[in-house]
């Protein structure tokens, strides 16, 4: 329809269009021929560009001036129509609406997708090498979690296998785990065989982003088998260990390759037993650990690291402190683990890092540590000329480590006087040093070199080769 202008105020548009000379008016173009253009002309209507200035003509795109032409309508229509594509169908799920026209809501169903699968090779510094295959599956939604971890060998007894179900809808996080886990060892002349199976339930209550409690109540089943004599009885343990500790932690790994650059996090924890029947144990252990990470110039990170632990009752925990962790070239005060009594093989934990010394340096009930650590960039890259070989992001570091472990409080000394009246270090274990840190075959790779400082001087270098990050 066409507006009309007598009986309405013309508008500012009509206004200036019918002020305009009739030669100046715009003009009606209609043709007869449909195009497979867009815009329909007529066949004798010819536009051109102007070319006059080739060099302009490079410089920036030609332009026409249609401003005083109007197309007609119903040729574009036209047009239109005969080039449009006929509109693709929609997929919809049927059944999925009602009558007038709402969505109907259904009952989510649960479905398990694996997340990963993959198999990891590694190495314990007391047990050698190990490896695994892990598998993980959780629902759409993100709800449900299932991981899966074996390294099934001969059979079930002789392998290690773990099952996990996470539950996480709500804000406290529950789970059950089941697991399975065989070593072999020798004590003295003899191999045993050492077994730690049981289940287990978790909760997990976050206070806020950063800080957390965790709950685990754990049926634990350990046994000791004399693989040398097979009509040896074995012994075996059996109890319930309830275990709650609070967390902390907003450490980063701003670009750090080795460990955390900035931020903080700690520990506070406590489990314990009670001997409610005769396979129970009697033990109530407290641990603390405190861990701070400094940036400083972009470039320098300082590390803090403070921890401390103790174990009361009948069979008390014990702890053995000296060395690192993931140690290869390992060395052992006493020749090997200090493990005696079954429930060593669960509880003994070591205490490290402390540098310049050997694993079991010392040990007992109660433990505490220091560590100072300033990492700073060593090489950003190396390349050897020969072999296609390249090396980047080599970290250095220097550290002083400080430690004890006791059992007797009362008897504990620090100093004391050698032969010759000079103060030396008793029962505190000091070690200082420097190393590197450098990614190789895709694993960290840690060398250190430390010496034991016994307040009198300073004793022969030990050196470690050691596979994991810092932290």
């Amino acid at each position: 329809r066409r507006l009309s202008v007598d009986r309405l105020e013309p508008t500012e548009f009509f206004k200036k269009r019918l002020g305009l000379p009739v030669a100046e008016r715009p003009k009606q173009i209609t043709s007869t021929t449909v195009s497979s253009d867009t815009v329909a002309v007529q066949e004798n209507l010819v536009i051109l560009a102007d070319t006059s200035d080739q060099e302009m003509q490079y410089r920036t795109a030609s332009r026409v001036d249609l401003r005083n032409y109007v197309f007609s309508e119903e040729h574009m229509r036209k047009d239109t129509a005969s080039n449009s594509r006929a509109p693709e169908t929609r997929f919809e799920v049927s059944d999925s609406r009602d009558t007038e026209g709402n969505y109907i809501p259904r009952k989510y169903k649960l479905n398990f997708t694996p997340d990963l699968v993959y198999g990891s090779a590694g190495y314990n510094t007391f047990f050698g090498l190990e490896g695994s295959t892990v598998m993980a599956f959780s629902d759409m939604m993100g709800d449900h979690r299932i991981v899966f971890l074996t390294n099934l060998l001969l059979d079930l007894k002789n392998s290690d296998y773990g099952l996990t179900y996470l539950y996480l809808p709500s804000r406290i996080d529950y789970g059950f785990n089941a697991f399975h886990s065989a070593r072999f060892l020798f004590l003295g002349d003899t191999m045993y065989r050492f077994r730690v199976w049981g289940l287990g339930g978790i909760a997990s209550y976050p206070i806020d982003r950063f800080n957390r409690v965790d709950v685990d109540l754990t049926w634990l089943n350990l046994s000791r088998e004399d693989l040398d004599n097979p009509f040896r009885t074995s012994q075996r343990r059996s109890f319930v260990l309830p275990s709650v500790s609070y967390v902390h932690d907003n450490s980063l790994w701003q670009g750090g390759w080795f460990g955390p650059n900035n931020g903080s996090r700690f520990n506070l924890a406590f489990y314990g037993s009670t001997r409610y029947m005769s396979s129970a144990l009697d033990l109530q252990t407290y641990t603390f650990d405190y861990r701070s990470y400094s940036k400083w110039a972009q470039e320098l990170v300082f590390m803090f690291r403070t921890s401390a632990g103790l174990s009361n009752g009948r069979d008390q925990q014990f702890f053995f402190i000296g060395g690192t962790d993931g140690w290869i070239n390992r060395s052992f005060d006493g020749g090997s683990i200090p493990i005696v009594d079954i429930e060593d093989y669960m509880f003994l934990t070591p205490v490290l890092p402390v540098r310049g010394y050997n694993y079991n340096a010392m040990n007992g009930t109660r433990f505490a540590m220091m560590n100072f650590e300033l990492r700073f960039p060593l090489v950003r890259y190396l390349i050897f000329g020969p072999l296609p070989i390249g090396f980047q992001n080599i970290l250095g570091t220097a550290f002083v480590d400080l430690g004890s472990a006791w059992s007797n409080t009362k008897s504990w000394q620090g100093f004391g006087k050698d032969q010759y009246g000079f103060t030396v270090t008793r029962d505190l274990l000091i070690g200082t040093g420097y190393g590197t840190r450098l990614l190789f075959f895709g694993m960290p790779l840690r060398i250190d070199v430390a010496w034991r400082f016994t307040w009198s001087g300073f004793s022969a270098p030990v050196y470690y080769f050691s596979l994991g990050p810092d932290l």
